[in-house]
Protein backbone atom coordinates (compact mmCIF):
# COMPACT_ATOMS: atom_id res chain seq x y z
CA UNK A 1 0.00 0.00 0.00
CA UNK A 2 1.34 3.70 -0.95
CA UNK A 3 -0.02 6.62 0.57
CA UNK A 4 -0.13 9.70 -2.65
CA UNK A 5 -0.89 12.79 -1.00
CA UNK A 6 -4.47 11.45 0.66
CA UNK A 7 -5.10 9.30 -1.97
CA UNK A 8 -4.16 5.48 -0.89
CA UNK A 9 -2.97 3.67 -3.81
CA UNK A 10 -3.65 -0.78 -3.66
CA UNK A 11 -0.67 -2.63 -5.94
CA UNK A 12 -0.41 -6.23 -5.64
CA UNK A 13 3.13 -7.23 -4.51
CA UNK A 14 4.49 -10.08 -6.61
CA UNK A 15 3.97 -12.76 -3.91
CA UNK A 16 0.48 -11.57 -3.65
CA UNK A 17 0.04 -12.33 -7.14
CA UNK A 18 2.22 -15.14 -7.53
CA UNK A 19 0.35 -16.82 -4.40
CA UNK A 20 -2.45 -18.41 -6.66
CA UNK A 21 0.30 -21.00 -8.23
CA UNK A 22 0.48 -23.85 -6.08
CA UNK A 23 3.12 -25.27 -4.72
CA UNK A 24 2.24 -28.55 -7.28
CA UNK A 25 1.69 -26.81 -10.42
CA UNK A 26 5.66 -24.61 -9.24
CA UNK A 27 6.86 -28.60 -8.60
CA UNK A 28 5.70 -30.17 -12.14
CA UNK A 29 6.91 -26.34 -14.15
CA UNK A 30 10.31 -26.54 -12.52
CA UNK A 31 10.60 -30.50 -12.74
CA UNK A 32 10.01 -29.56 -16.36
CA UNK A 33 13.02 -30.71 -18.20
CA UNK A 34 12.29 -28.78 -21.31
CA UNK A 35 11.17 -25.47 -19.45
CA UNK A 36 12.55 -22.73 -21.55
CA UNK A 37 14.83 -20.73 -20.18
CA UNK A 38 16.79 -17.62 -20.93
CA UNK A 39 19.58 -19.25 -22.59
CA UNK A 40 23.57 -17.61 -21.89
CA UNK A 41 23.66 -14.74 -24.19
CA UNK A 42 20.59 -13.59 -22.86
CA UNK A 43 21.54 -14.14 -19.16
CA UNK A 44 24.22 -11.99 -19.39
CA UNK A 45 21.95 -9.43 -21.18
CA UNK A 46 19.88 -9.64 -18.37
CA UNK A 47 22.45 -8.99 -15.68
CA UNK A 48 23.18 -6.02 -18.03
CA UNK A 49 19.92 -4.77 -17.23
CA UNK A 50 19.75 -5.25 -13.34
CA UNK A 51 23.39 -3.37 -13.42
CA UNK A 52 22.84 0.99 -13.42
CA UNK A 53 27.07 0.65 -14.24
CA UNK A 54 26.79 -1.37 -17.36
CA UNK A 55 28.00 1.12 -20.08
CA UNK A 56 28.60 0.77 -23.87
CA UNK A 57 31.78 -1.30 -23.45
CA UNK A 58 30.13 -4.37 -21.50
CA UNK A 59 26.97 -4.18 -23.76
CA UNK A 60 29.08 -4.37 -26.90
CA UNK A 61 31.39 -7.08 -25.80
CA UNK A 62 28.06 -9.07 -24.83
CA UNK A 63 26.15 -8.69 -27.82
CA UNK A 64 29.58 -9.46 -29.80
CA UNK A 65 28.83 -13.14 -28.83
CA UNK A 66 26.25 -12.99 -31.23
CA UNK A 67 26.53 -11.97 -34.53
CA UNK A 68 23.07 -12.33 -35.62
CA UNK A 69 21.83 -10.07 -32.56
CA UNK A 70 24.51 -8.00 -33.72
CA UNK A 71 23.11 -7.88 -37.00
CA UNK A 72 19.68 -7.08 -35.83
CA UNK A 73 20.69 -4.30 -33.83
CA UNK A 74 22.49 -2.62 -36.55
CA UNK A 75 19.24 -2.65 -38.87
CA UNK A 76 17.21 -1.38 -36.49
CA UNK A 77 19.44 1.79 -36.00
CA UNK A 78 19.66 1.77 -39.37
CA UNK A 79 15.16 1.57 -39.90
CA UNK A 80 12.59 4.28 -39.72
CA UNK A 81 12.62 3.63 -36.00
CA UNK A 82 15.95 5.78 -35.83
CA UNK A 83 16.08 7.98 -38.94
CA UNK A 84 19.67 9.38 -39.07
CA UNK A 85 21.37 11.05 -42.17
CA UNK A 86 24.40 9.02 -41.67
CA UNK A 87 24.67 4.90 -41.68
CA UNK A 88 25.26 3.55 -38.79
CA UNK A 89 28.20 0.79 -39.67
CA UNK A 90 28.90 -0.43 -36.55
CA UNK A 91 28.00 -1.96 -32.98
CA UNK A 92 29.24 0.98 -31.08
CA UNK A 93 27.72 3.44 -33.15
CA UNK A 94 23.89 1.80 -32.91
CA UNK A 95 24.56 1.77 -29.18
CA UNK A 96 25.04 5.61 -29.30
CA UNK A 97 21.83 5.89 -31.73
CA UNK A 98 19.60 3.15 -29.95
CA UNK A 99 20.65 4.02 -26.62
CA UNK A 100 22.01 1.72 -23.92
CA UNK A 101 18.68 0.85 -21.78
CA UNK A 102 17.10 0.28 -25.15
CA UNK A 103 19.41 -1.81 -27.17
CA UNK A 104 19.44 -4.32 -23.89
CA UNK A 105 15.71 -4.66 -24.14
CA UNK A 106 15.66 -5.19 -27.74
CA UNK A 107 18.68 -7.41 -27.78
CA UNK A 108 17.11 -9.19 -24.92
CA UNK A 109 14.02 -9.29 -27.37
CA UNK A 110 15.98 -11.25 -30.45
CA UNK A 111 18.23 -13.44 -28.16
CA UNK A 112 14.88 -14.90 -26.40
CA UNK A 113 12.99 -15.39 -29.83
CA UNK A 114 15.64 -16.97 -31.50
CA UNK A 115 16.17 -19.65 -28.53
CA UNK A 116 12.24 -20.04 -28.03
CA UNK A 117 11.50 -20.08 -31.48
CA UNK A 118 12.33 -23.35 -32.39
CA UNK A 119 10.74 -25.04 -29.22
CA UNK A 120 7.62 -27.55 -29.56
CA UNK A 121 6.03 -29.43 -27.03
CA UNK A 122 2.22 -30.92 -26.27
CA UNK A 123 -0.55 -29.45 -27.12
CA UNK A 124 0.47 -25.54 -28.11
CA UNK A 125 -0.06 -23.78 -31.77
CA UNK A 126 3.40 -22.99 -31.75
CA UNK A 127 3.16 -20.79 -34.95
CA UNK A 128 0.50 -19.27 -33.71
CA UNK A 129 1.88 -18.59 -30.11
CA UNK A 130 4.54 -16.46 -31.70
CA UNK A 131 2.71 -14.71 -34.53
CA UNK A 132 0.72 -13.40 -31.71
CA UNK A 133 3.66 -12.63 -29.84
CA UNK A 134 5.71 -10.69 -32.87
CA UNK A 135 1.55 -8.87 -33.41
CA UNK A 136 1.47 -7.76 -29.91
CA UNK A 137 5.29 -6.74 -29.38
CA UNK A 138 4.67 -4.53 -32.77
CA UNK A 139 1.73 -3.10 -31.85
CA UNK A 140 3.60 -1.64 -28.32
CA UNK A 141 5.89 0.13 -30.85
CA UNK A 142 3.10 2.34 -32.69
CA UNK A 143 1.40 2.76 -29.41
CA UNK A 144 3.98 3.49 -27.41
CA UNK A 145 4.72 6.58 -29.82
CA UNK A 146 0.79 7.39 -30.07
CA UNK A 147 0.51 8.22 -26.19
CA UNK A 148 3.75 9.14 -25.83
CA UNK A 149 4.98 6.08 -23.28
CA UNK A 150 8.92 6.00 -22.78
CA UNK A 151 11.24 3.35 -22.59
CA UNK A 152 9.31 1.90 -25.86
CA UNK A 153 12.05 -0.81 -26.07
CA UNK A 154 11.07 -2.35 -22.85
CA UNK A 155 7.25 -2.33 -23.86
CA UNK A 156 8.38 -4.18 -26.89
CA UNK A 157 10.35 -6.60 -24.49
CA UNK A 158 7.60 -7.28 -22.51
CA UNK A 159 4.85 -7.73 -24.52
CA UNK A 160 6.73 -10.53 -26.71
CA UNK A 161 7.07 -12.24 -24.13
CA UNK A 162 3.60 -11.54 -21.53
CA UNK A 163 2.37 -15.12 -22.50
CA UNK A 164 5.71 -16.99 -21.97
CA UNK A 165 3.79 -19.41 -19.45
CA UNK A 166 1.90 -21.02 -21.89
CA UNK A 167 4.69 -22.13 -23.43
CA UNK A 168 5.71 -23.12 -19.69
CA UNK A 169 2.23 -25.22 -18.84
CA UNK A 170 2.29 -26.69 -22.61
CA UNK A 171 5.62 -28.20 -21.10
CA UNK A 172 4.35 -29.22 -17.71
CA UNK A 173 1.24 -30.43 -18.97
CA UNK A 174 1.50 -31.24 -22.37
CA UNK A 175 -2.64 -32.04 -22.77
CA UNK A 176 -3.95 -28.59 -21.52
CA UNK A 177 -4.18 -27.10 -24.72
CA UNK A 178 -4.73 -29.53 -26.62
CA UNK A 179 -7.92 -29.91 -28.71
CA UNK A 180 -8.52 -26.10 -28.86
CA UNK A 181 -7.68 -24.96 -32.35
CA UNK A 182 -7.74 -21.98 -33.52
CA UNK A 183 -9.53 -20.79 -30.29
CA UNK A 184 -5.19 -20.78 -28.85
CA UNK A 185 -5.40 -17.52 -30.82
CA UNK A 186 -7.77 -15.97 -28.25
CA UNK A 187 -6.68 -15.35 -24.85
CA UNK A 188 -9.93 -16.26 -23.18
CA UNK A 189 -10.14 -19.44 -24.63
CA UNK A 190 -6.54 -20.11 -23.13
CA UNK A 191 -7.74 -18.36 -19.35
CA UNK A 192 -11.00 -20.57 -19.69
CA UNK A 193 -8.76 -23.96 -20.06
CA UNK A 194 -6.54 -22.93 -17.58
CA UNK A 195 -8.81 -22.00 -14.61
CA UNK A 196 -10.86 -24.92 -15.28
CA UNK A 197 -7.66 -27.44 -15.02
CA UNK A 198 -5.73 -25.41 -12.98
CA UNK A 199 -7.20 -22.81 -10.91
CA UNK A 200 -4.91 -20.28 -12.05
CA UNK A 201 -4.12 -18.66 -15.63
CA UNK A 202 -1.01 -18.36 -17.47
CA UNK A 203 0.04 -14.31 -16.64
CA UNK A 204 0.66 -15.20 -12.98
CA UNK A 205 2.53 -17.90 -14.46
CA UNK A 206 4.28 -15.51 -16.81
CA UNK A 207 5.25 -12.71 -13.82
CA UNK A 208 6.43 -15.66 -11.62
CA UNK A 209 9.19 -17.56 -14.58
CA UNK A 210 10.00 -13.64 -14.80
CA UNK A 211 10.83 -13.01 -11.10
CA UNK A 212 12.86 -16.71 -11.06
CA UNK A 213 15.14 -15.15 -14.37
CA UNK A 214 15.70 -11.93 -12.69
CA UNK A 215 13.88 -9.79 -15.03
CA UNK A 216 13.38 -6.26 -14.44
CA UNK A 217 10.67 -5.93 -11.70
CA UNK A 218 8.50 -3.66 -13.60
CA UNK A 219 8.65 -6.19 -16.42
CA UNK A 220 7.67 -8.48 -13.88
CA UNK A 221 4.83 -6.71 -12.60
CA UNK A 222 2.80 -5.84 -15.78
CA UNK A 223 3.06 -9.14 -17.65
CA UNK A 224 1.33 -10.61 -14.50
CA UNK A 225 -1.65 -8.00 -14.80
CA UNK A 226 -1.45 -8.48 -18.70
CA UNK A 227 -4.82 -9.74 -17.90
CA UNK A 228 -6.42 -7.64 -15.33
CA UNK A 229 -4.13 -3.85 -16.34
CA UNK A 230 -6.61 -2.23 -13.95
CA UNK A 231 -5.14 -4.20 -10.54
CA UNK A 232 -2.84 -1.05 -10.93
CA UNK A 233 -4.61 2.29 -9.99
CA UNK A 234 -4.12 4.94 -12.92
CA UNK A 235 -1.65 6.83 -10.27
CA UNK A 236 0.25 3.78 -10.06
CA UNK A 237 3.94 4.49 -11.88
CA UNK A 238 3.29 0.73 -13.59
CA UNK A 239 -0.27 1.61 -14.92
CA UNK A 240 0.32 3.50 -18.38
CA UNK A 241 2.69 -0.02 -19.22
CA UNK A 242 0.26 -2.56 -17.95
CA UNK A 243 -2.22 -0.90 -19.52
CA UNK A 244 -0.35 -0.98 -22.94
CA UNK A 245 0.73 -4.38 -22.46
CA UNK A 246 -3.00 -5.48 -22.20
CA UNK A 247 -4.05 -3.59 -25.80
CA UNK A 248 -1.39 -5.07 -27.63
CA UNK A 249 -2.44 -8.22 -27.28
CA UNK A 250 -6.13 -7.38 -27.64
CA UNK A 251 -5.05 -5.66 -31.20
CA UNK A 252 -2.59 -8.30 -31.87
CA UNK A 253 -5.89 -11.22 -31.24
CA UNK A 254 -7.69 -9.36 -33.75
CA UNK A 255 -5.56 -8.96 -36.37
CA UNK A 256 -5.07 -13.07 -36.02
CA UNK A 257 -8.48 -14.61 -35.21
CA UNK A 258 -10.92 -14.74 -38.35
CA UNK A 259 -13.80 -16.08 -35.90
CA UNK A 260 -14.58 -12.30 -35.06
CA UNK A 261 -14.63 -13.22 -31.83
CA UNK A 262 -12.91 -10.56 -30.94
CA UNK A 263 -14.24 -7.09 -33.18
CA UNK A 264 -13.20 -3.82 -33.40
CA UNK A 265 -15.68 -2.37 -31.00
CA UNK A 266 -14.28 -4.32 -28.47
CA UNK A 267 -10.63 -2.75 -29.29
CA UNK A 268 -11.82 0.33 -29.77
CA UNK A 269 -13.95 0.25 -26.26
CA UNK A 270 -10.92 -0.70 -24.52
CA UNK A 271 -8.30 1.65 -25.96
CA UNK A 272 -10.81 4.61 -25.14
CA UNK A 273 -10.91 3.39 -21.36
CA UNK A 274 -7.23 2.88 -21.67
CA UNK A 275 -5.54 5.90 -23.38
CA UNK A 276 -9.02 8.05 -24.33
CA UNK A 277 -8.00 7.03 -28.12
CA UNK A 278 -11.03 7.09 -29.95
CA UNK A 279 -11.90 4.76 -32.72
CA UNK A 280 -10.58 6.90 -35.91
CA UNK A 281 -7.52 6.82 -33.23
CA UNK A 282 -7.51 2.88 -33.61
CA UNK A 283 -8.48 3.11 -37.38
CA UNK A 284 -5.43 5.05 -37.47
CA UNK A 285 -3.26 2.78 -35.36
CA UNK A 286 -4.08 -0.58 -37.17
CA UNK A 287 -3.49 0.92 -40.26
CA UNK A 288 0.00 2.17 -39.23
CA UNK A 289 0.69 -1.73 -37.87
CA UNK A 290 -0.53 -3.13 -40.97
CA UNK A 291 2.15 -1.00 -43.17
CA UNK A 292 4.95 -2.22 -40.65
CA UNK A 293 4.50 -6.44 -41.15
CA UNK A 294 6.34 -6.73 -43.81
CA UNK A 295 9.30 -4.61 -42.58
CA UNK A 296 8.73 -7.06 -39.53
CA UNK A 297 8.59 -10.20 -41.51
CA UNK A 298 12.09 -9.39 -42.55
CA UNK A 299 13.64 -8.52 -39.53
CA UNK A 300 12.38 -11.53 -37.80
CA UNK A 301 12.58 -13.91 -40.72
CA UNK A 302 9.21 -15.52 -40.50
CA UNK A 303 5.56 -14.68 -41.46
CA UNK A 304 3.49 -13.16 -39.51
CA UNK A 305 0.09 -12.59 -41.25
CA UNK A 306 -1.36 -13.44 -44.66
CA UNK A 307 -2.17 -9.99 -46.72
CA UNK A 308 -5.46 -11.15 -47.12
CA UNK A 309 -6.01 -10.97 -43.09
CA UNK A 310 -4.14 -7.55 -42.80
CA UNK A 311 -6.62 -5.97 -45.81
CA UNK A 312 -10.00 -7.74 -43.73
CA UNK A 313 -8.61 -5.99 -40.58
CA UNK A 314 -8.35 -2.32 -42.29
CA UNK A 315 -11.64 -2.91 -43.98
CA UNK A 316 -13.61 -3.26 -40.42
CA UNK A 317 -11.79 -0.90 -39.05
CA UNK A 318 -12.67 1.66 -42.06
CA UNK A 319 -16.34 0.19 -42.05
CA UNK A 320 -16.61 1.27 -38.17
CA UNK A 321 -15.18 4.65 -38.92
CA UNK A 322 -17.35 5.51 -41.36
CA UNK A 323 -20.61 4.24 -39.84
CA UNK A 324 -19.35 6.56 -36.52
CA UNK A 325 -19.17 9.02 -39.00
CA UNK A 326 -22.54 8.42 -40.58
CA UNK A 327 -24.37 8.61 -37.96
CA UNK A 328 -22.46 11.96 -36.46
CA UNK A 329 -23.56 13.62 -39.53
CA UNK A 330 -27.26 12.67 -39.39
CA UNK A 331 -27.61 13.05 -35.68
CA UNK A 332 -25.67 16.55 -35.04
CA UNK A 333 -24.49 17.78 -38.24
CA UNK A 334 -24.71 21.93 -38.06
CA UNK A 335 -23.91 21.70 -34.18
CA UNK A 336 -20.96 19.62 -34.71
CA UNK A 337 -19.75 22.24 -37.29
CA UNK A 338 -19.96 24.76 -35.24
CA UNK A 339 -18.46 23.68 -31.89
CA UNK A 340 -15.86 22.43 -33.97
CA UNK A 341 -15.23 25.26 -35.53
CA UNK A 342 -15.18 27.47 -31.68
CA UNK A 343 -12.99 24.45 -30.25
CA UNK A 344 -10.54 25.25 -33.25
CA UNK A 345 -10.47 28.52 -32.91
CA UNK A 346 -9.58 28.54 -29.24
CA UNK A 347 -7.35 25.79 -29.37
CA UNK A 348 -5.41 27.91 -31.99
CA UNK A 349 -5.74 30.81 -29.75
CA UNK A 350 -4.00 28.58 -26.64
CA UNK A 351 -1.24 27.09 -29.26
CA UNK A 352 -0.16 30.75 -29.96
CA UNK A 353 -0.17 31.97 -27.02
CA UNK A 354 2.20 29.22 -25.98
CA UNK A 355 4.55 29.48 -28.44
CA UNK A 356 7.84 32.14 -29.84
CA UNK A 357 6.59 33.68 -32.84
CA UNK A 358 9.71 33.19 -34.53
CA UNK A 359 10.94 30.27 -33.88
CA UNK A 360 7.43 28.53 -32.98
CA UNK A 361 9.10 26.25 -29.84
CA UNK A 362 7.13 26.68 -26.63
CA UNK A 363 7.90 30.12 -25.14
CA UNK A 364 9.29 30.84 -21.85
CA UNK A 365 5.71 31.05 -20.17
CA UNK A 366 4.92 27.72 -21.19
CA UNK A 367 8.62 26.47 -20.84
CA UNK A 368 8.04 27.26 -16.57
CA UNK A 369 4.45 26.31 -16.35
CA UNK A 370 5.55 22.64 -18.10
CA UNK A 371 8.96 22.43 -16.11
CA UNK A 372 6.98 22.72 -12.82
CA UNK A 373 4.54 20.30 -13.36
CA UNK A 374 7.37 17.49 -14.99
CA UNK A 375 9.21 18.19 -11.59
CA UNK A 376 6.03 17.42 -9.68
CA UNK A 377 5.69 14.73 -11.47
CA UNK A 378 9.43 13.34 -11.78
CA UNK A 379 8.96 13.53 -7.80
CA UNK A 380 6.00 12.02 -7.52
CA UNK A 381 6.29 8.83 -9.70
CA UNK A 382 10.03 8.71 -8.39
CA UNK A 383 11.25 8.90 -11.99
CA UNK A 384 13.86 10.79 -13.79
CA UNK A 385 13.69 13.76 -15.19
CA UNK A 386 16.61 15.32 -17.51
CA UNK A 387 17.11 19.15 -18.52
CA UNK A 388 19.62 20.83 -21.27
CA UNK A 389 20.19 24.44 -21.44
CA UNK A 390 21.60 25.16 -25.20
CA UNK A 391 23.09 28.61 -26.54
CA UNK A 392 24.58 29.01 -29.59
CA UNK A 393 28.41 30.17 -29.78
CA UNK A 394 29.17 33.47 -30.56
CA UNK A 395 26.03 34.40 -32.52
CA UNK A 396 26.05 38.55 -31.59
CA UNK A 397 29.27 38.25 -34.31
CA UNK A 398 26.70 36.68 -36.70
CA UNK A 399 24.18 39.83 -36.03
CA UNK A 400 27.04 42.16 -36.10
CA UNK A 401 28.69 40.14 -39.32
CA UNK A 402 25.36 39.85 -41.85
CA UNK A 403 22.55 41.48 -40.32
CA UNK A 404 19.36 40.86 -37.57
CA UNK A 405 17.27 39.27 -40.97
CA UNK A 406 20.29 36.14 -41.33
CA UNK A 407 20.48 35.81 -37.51
CA UNK A 408 16.60 35.37 -37.27
CA UNK A 409 17.23 32.49 -40.77
CA UNK A 410 19.79 30.87 -38.40
CA UNK A 411 17.28 30.81 -35.06
CA UNK A 412 14.59 29.37 -37.53
CA UNK A 413 17.24 26.33 -38.42
CA UNK A 414 18.08 25.94 -34.93
CA UNK A 415 14.78 25.44 -33.87
CA UNK A 416 14.36 22.61 -36.61
CA UNK A 417 17.88 21.10 -35.65
CA UNK A 418 16.81 20.82 -32.15
CA UNK A 419 13.27 19.45 -32.88
CA UNK A 420 14.52 16.73 -35.13
CA UNK A 421 17.17 15.53 -32.64
CA UNK A 422 14.61 14.78 -29.85
CA UNK A 423 11.94 12.23 -29.41
CA UNK A 424 8.05 13.24 -29.94
CA UNK A 425 7.83 13.69 -25.90
CA UNK A 426 10.40 15.93 -25.29
CA UNK A 427 9.70 19.56 -24.98
CA UNK A 428 12.23 21.88 -26.83
CA UNK A 429 11.47 25.83 -25.83
CA UNK A 430 13.08 28.82 -26.80
CA UNK A 431 14.21 30.71 -23.47
CA UNK A 432 15.36 34.47 -25.28
CA UNK A 433 18.17 35.47 -27.32
CA UNK A 434 20.10 32.46 -28.65
CA UNK A 435 19.07 30.55 -25.82
CA UNK A 436 17.32 27.61 -25.82
CA UNK A 437 16.04 24.62 -22.80
CA UNK A 438 15.53 21.17 -23.89
CA UNK A 439 13.23 19.23 -21.04
CA UNK A 440 13.27 15.22 -21.16
CA UNK A 441 10.30 13.66 -19.14
CA UNK A 442 11.28 9.89 -17.71
CA UNK A 443 15.34 10.41 -18.97
CA UNK A 444 18.03 9.09 -17.44
CA UNK A 445 21.58 11.03 -17.59
CA UNK A 446 22.98 8.50 -19.92
CA UNK A 447 20.32 9.03 -22.61
CA UNK A 448 20.24 12.40 -21.75
CA UNK A 449 23.96 12.58 -22.59
CA UNK A 450 23.52 10.24 -26.09
CA UNK A 451 21.00 12.54 -26.87
CA UNK A 452 22.57 15.57 -26.52
CA UNK A 453 25.33 14.76 -28.26
CA UNK A 454 23.54 13.98 -31.03
CA UNK A 455 22.38 17.27 -31.18
CA UNK A 456 25.61 19.01 -30.79
CA UNK A 457 26.90 17.16 -33.58
CA UNK A 458 24.31 17.53 -35.55
CA UNK A 459 24.92 21.33 -35.15
CA UNK A 460 28.59 20.79 -35.71
CA UNK A 461 27.45 19.12 -39.30
CA UNK A 462 25.26 22.30 -40.90
CA UNK A 463 26.35 24.86 -42.90
CA UNK A 464 24.11 28.11 -43.22
CA UNK A 465 24.38 29.59 -46.43
CA UNK A 466 24.98 33.45 -45.70
CA UNK A 467 25.05 34.82 -49.30
CA UNK A 468 28.04 36.01 -51.96
CA UNK A 469 28.77 32.29 -52.50
CA UNK A 470 29.24 31.69 -48.17
CA UNK A 471 28.59 29.16 -45.79
CA UNK A 472 29.12 29.49 -41.76
CA UNK A 473 28.78 26.67 -39.60
CA UNK A 474 27.15 27.90 -36.20
CA UNK A 475 27.79 25.74 -33.10
CA UNK A 476 26.22 25.01 -30.18
CA UNK A 477 26.72 24.63 -26.31
CA UNK A 478 24.80 22.66 -23.94
CA UNK A 479 24.64 22.45 -20.04
CA UNK A 480 22.88 19.26 -18.64
CA UNK A 481 21.72 18.03 -15.31
CA UNK A 482 19.14 14.86 -14.19
CA UNK A 483 16.95 14.99 -11.17
CA UNK A 484 15.82 11.66 -9.62
CA UNK A 485 19.36 9.72 -11.25
CA UNK A 486 21.87 9.94 -8.45
CA UNK A 487 21.04 14.05 -7.28
CA UNK A 488 18.10 14.95 -6.18
CA UNK A 489 17.33 19.11 -6.92
CA UNK A 490 15.08 20.97 -3.91
CA UNK A 491 13.08 22.83 -7.28
CA UNK A 492 12.74 22.67 -10.84
CA UNK A 493 14.10 26.20 -10.56
CA UNK A 494 16.88 24.79 -9.22
CA UNK A 495 17.67 22.02 -11.91
CA UNK A 496 17.53 24.88 -14.55
CA UNK A 497 20.29 26.52 -12.81
CA UNK A 498 22.49 23.65 -12.93
CA UNK A 499 21.98 23.24 -16.23
CA UNK A 500 22.94 26.67 -16.97
CA UNK A 501 25.56 26.42 -14.83
CA UNK A 502 26.63 23.48 -16.81
CA UNK A 503 26.25 25.53 -19.33
CA UNK A 504 28.46 28.07 -18.31
CA UNK A 505 31.14 25.01 -17.68
CA UNK A 506 31.02 23.87 -21.50
CA UNK A 507 31.52 27.71 -22.54
CA UNK A 508 34.57 27.69 -20.59
CA UNK A 509 35.95 24.78 -22.23
CA UNK A 510 35.90 25.81 -25.18
CA UNK A 511 32.20 25.50 -26.56
CA UNK A 512 31.36 22.87 -28.85
CA UNK A 513 30.20 20.79 -26.62
CA UNK A 514 27.92 19.18 -24.01
CA UNK A 515 28.92 19.34 -20.21
CA UNK A 516 26.76 17.32 -17.38
CA UNK A 517 26.33 19.33 -14.12
CA UNK A 518 29.25 19.31 -11.29
CA UNK A 519 28.55 20.20 -8.01
CA UNK A 520 32.25 20.82 -7.34
CA UNK A 521 33.23 22.35 -10.87
CA UNK A 522 29.98 25.01 -10.46
CA UNK A 523 31.65 25.68 -7.06
CA UNK A 524 34.87 26.30 -8.39
CA UNK A 525 33.57 28.76 -11.42
CA UNK A 526 31.77 30.66 -8.85
CA UNK A 527 34.86 31.40 -7.10
CA UNK A 528 36.35 32.91 -10.31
Amino acid sequence: MVVVGSTIVVAATNDEVFRVITQELRSKIESCHNLPSPPGVATRIIELANDPEADIARIAEVLSLDPAITAKILRIANSPMYARQRKTENLRQALMVVGLNATISLALSFSLLKSWQADHAGGLDYPLYWRRALLAAMTSHVLARVIGVKDGEELFLACLIQDIGVMALDRAIPDLYAGLGEAQGRQAALVEREKERLGVDHAAVSGWLLERWQFPERTQQVVAASHDPERFAKSNANAVFARCVALSGMIAELFLDTSGARGFGDVARCAETYFEIDKEGVGELLAEIGKMIPDAESIFETEILSQSRSEEILEEARDALMLRNLQALQAVDQLKTSTESLEKRTQRLEESNKRDPLTNLFNRSYLDHYLRDAFHNSNMANAPLSVAFADLDKFKSVNDTYGHAMGDQILVTTANILKANVRGADVVARYGGEEFVLVFPHTEYTLLKTICERVVRAFRETRHDVGTRRDLNVTISIGMATHNDGRLFRSAEELLKAADKALYTAKLQGRNRSVPFDLVASSQLAQM
